[in-house]
């Protein structure tokens, strides 16, 4: 097994598995809930794994690796997940979580995803000095950021995967993600679920994916669990 992290931290469990949770952030929601044994976002877990089929799923962020033992449960074989990560202790979380779930589907990368490859600050310490559990890209380097490289999500999947559901969740860089998904899209019209709790955000997404993909004619339908899903009802 992987070697447990360097920092403070604790396992926690749930019904899918075991977790590798940093002490600094068991304040946040997600630590929260897997320390009490339940299961974050448990909605968005069910329909993915009903929805997912016989092909690769792409979840991210990964955070401390929450959602791989529910997805892992539902894969075919063969089918594989794919993930990153740019937090340093975000990432080593979530390979302890892999590690201690006996997981060897996940292809998790020390990256965070955009439109194009890049280096940009990720804010990982909030202004009181405290761990950021939800580490953000921003504009502008300060004493609160490290530089991160930033990847398209067609350069981390090969191309002979086929992709069948595309989960992002990364404060707010959804849009820009999607912008440098433009072949995995393309090629694979999957079933794309994006945190976009705001309407306005639900919005520029569902306008970039009809105007990019008139093909495959992909409509927003429910949000679950602040997670719009945007279908494509016109898939090849």
């Amino acid at each position: 097994m992987t070697a447990a992290p360097d920092f403070d931290h604790f396992i926690a469990a749930n019904e899918y598995g075991f977790y590798c949770i940093p002490r600094s952030f068991r304040g946040r929601l997600v630590p929260r809930l897997l320390q009490k044994g339940e299961v974050y976002e448990p909605a968005t877990l069910r329909f993915m794994q009903r929805q997912m089929g016989s092909g690769d799923v792409i979840t991210g962020g990964a955070f401390v690796g929450d959602f791989f033992p529910a997805l892992a449960l539902a894969l075919t074989p063969g089918a594989r997940i794919h993930s990153f990560e740019p937090a340093p202790n975000s990432l080593a979380a979530a390979r302890h979580t892999l590690a201690l779930n006996h997981l060897t589907c996940v292809d998790l990368h020390p990256v965070a995803v955009g439109a194009a490859e890049a280096t940009l600050p990720l804010q990982v310490t909030r202004k009181d000095g405290a761990l950021a559990a939800g580490a953000k890209l921003v504009e502008g380097v300060s004493e609160d950021t490290i530089d991160v490289p930033v990847k398209t999500l067609d350069s981390l999947v090969p191309e002979d995967r086929t992709v069948t559901i595309l989960h992002l969740d990364i404060e707010g860089h959804e849009l820009q993600a999607l912008q440098g998904a433009t072949r995995l899209i393309r090629d694979h019209a999957p079933i794309i679920i994006a945190e976009a709790g705001k309407r306005s955000r639900r919005m520029a997404i569902g306008t970039y994916l009809r105007e990019t993909f008139p093909d495959h004619g992909y409509i927003a339908t429910s949000v679950v669990e602040e997670n719009c899903v945007f279908l494509p009802v016109a898939k090849r």
